[in-house]
């Protein structure tokens, strides 16, 4: 598996002497202990957010074979930082090891290149990105005001800039809709009963699940979510079997 380790980085964020949670982690991780070195990531993850804090929290976790919770790691330093090759490349690896391997059906090609941009920009992305082609727009107007461009090639070219604001302006909300709409969870448990209702019957079990699968949560009751799958199938599960992104 890949590692990170930034201790510059976390010094400065945590204002801690390089005896830091995050540098104790990597030791402890260095000399294979993964359950101290998970624990003491995970405590600095209540603090800081960073890709790098949680792809070793990740790796710990994939070390000590709790595939559930490896998962969940990288998938929370994914959405931070959804370009990182390391994580991507510990995240496709690890979902190789869920049985439950759900594939969604292929997208016409416009569809798919449009999720790709989705997925692999965050909202942060998207207001630089805005903001670039905003001051450029400005930039081109002094230009044309002056004179210092010909007429047709700068009404094109303001076009082209007020188009790509406004597809940014879009991909943007979608993409905060997508978020905050969504919530989803990974499976930690080995095996999870899914059952019709919120009641630990066993005459009322739909089918199982398995540790890593991700489902979309969509009701929450007291110690119980109703998930659905990728697949479409649906059901309730105990909430502790589920760690929520």
């Amino acid at each position: 598996m890949r590692k990170a380790i930034s201790f510059l980085f976390f010094s400065l964020i945590v204002g801690q002497s390089p005896d830091s949670l995050f540098n104790l982690a990597n030791r402890y991780y260095e000399t294979e202990q993964y359950r101290p070195a998970a624990n003491h990531y995970e405590r600095l993850s209540q603090q800081v957010e960073h890709e790098d804090l949680y792809l070793n929290l990740g790796n710990a976790y994939f070390r000590m074979g709790e595939v559930g919770h490896a998962i969940w790691a990288y998938e929370k330093g994914y959405a931070l930082s959804p370009r990182n090759g390391d994580l991507n490349h510990n995240l496709n690896h690890v979902r190789t090891q869920v049985r439950d391997r759900i594939l969604p059906p292929d997208d016409f090609f416009l569809v798919a290149f449009y999720r790709s941009i989705i997925e692999k920009f965050t909202i942060l992305d998207m207001l630089t990105l805005g903001g670039i082609i905003f001051i450029g727009l400005g930039g081109l107007y002094l230009l044309r005001i002056n004179g210092a461009i010909p007429e047709r090639p700068g009404r094109i070219l303001n076009g082209f800039l007020l188009f790509a604001v406004l597809a940014t302006g879009w991909i943007m909300l979608d993409k905060y809709w997508d978020v905050s709409d969504k919530q989803e969870g990974i499976v930690i448990a080995s095996a999870v009963d899914v059952r019709s209702a919120p009641i630990s019957r066993g005459e009322n079990v739909v089918f199982r699940i398995h540790e890593g699968t991700k489902v979309d949560i969509t009701t929450t009751q007291p110690g119980w979510f109703e998930v659905i799958l990728l697949d479409g199938k649906k059901g309730w599960i105990p909430a502790e079997e589920v760690r929520t992104l």
